[in-house]
């Protein structure tokens, strides 16, 4: 797994060489051993430790190549605390509840803006193997898919691209949204090697549904 994040950071390191984009990067301690045991017995999927536990205990990458940040990406790994909390309140109320029950389960672990996230449904009974994604105050949440081999794989695929993984549920639903628009023109811009019929061909070969 660390080799997937690894070859998203050499990217998008090559593309800063090239002076194409400018590239922040914030880490923190890797995962100590309480928090640790606390994320296993929460069934939190063993990549994602172990991401946590080789390179960061959460952590910020971020690009852009215009000074207005027009055109960039974002990955904001949350700490493993902020993680396993409860976010009734933060995140959620009993209205929200009321109209899908889910949303309490709901654990985002990568945050693409201040409201939309990435993240896994942890129940008493069961943990997704399929990353969901939630746009607050929206209550919902919508299965992107992909497990987080698969979450990864795409971010790298997608150089996590502003709201790339709205783009995977356009993809799902046939929609060209702005998200997709505007994807398609920069991403060709900024790396050369990207291509879209590619792009969507990765996705499907990773989609959980297309191999049940």
């Amino acid at each position: 797994m660390s080799e997937t994040f690894n070859k998203l950071i050499l990217f998008l390191m090559r593309a800063e060489d090239k002076g194409l984009i400018t590239l922040n990067e914030n880490y923190q301690l890797g995962l100590g051993p309480s928090l640790s045991e606390e994320a296993k017995k929460r069934k939190i999927d063993k990549n994602l430790i172990d991401i946590y536990t080789e390179i960061s205990n959460g952590f910020e990458i971020d690009w852009y190549n215009d000074k207005k940040r027009v055109v960039g990406g974002k990955m904001h790994f949350l700490e493993m605390k902020y993680v396993l909390q409860n976010w009734e309140g933060r995140l959620y109320d009993e209205k929200d509840v009321q109209e899908n029950d889910m949303i309490q389960y709901y654990k985002p672990f990568d945050l693409i803006s201040e409201a939309f996230s990435c993240g896994f449904l942890i129940t008493p009974d069961f943990v997704s193997r399929s990353i969901y994604c939630h746009n607050a105050p929206d209550p919902e949440t919508y299965d992107l898919d992909i497990d987080f081999d698969g979450y990864m794989e795409m971010a790298k695929e997608a150089r996590i691209f502003y709201y790339w993984p709205k783009i995977l549920l356009d993809i799902q639903d046939g929609k060209e949204s702005s998200e997709m628009t505007s994807f398609k023109i920069e991403m060709p811009k900024v790396f050369e090697d990207f291509n879209w019929g590619k792009f969507i061909e990765k996705y499907n070969s990773l989609r959980l549904s297309k191999h049940s």
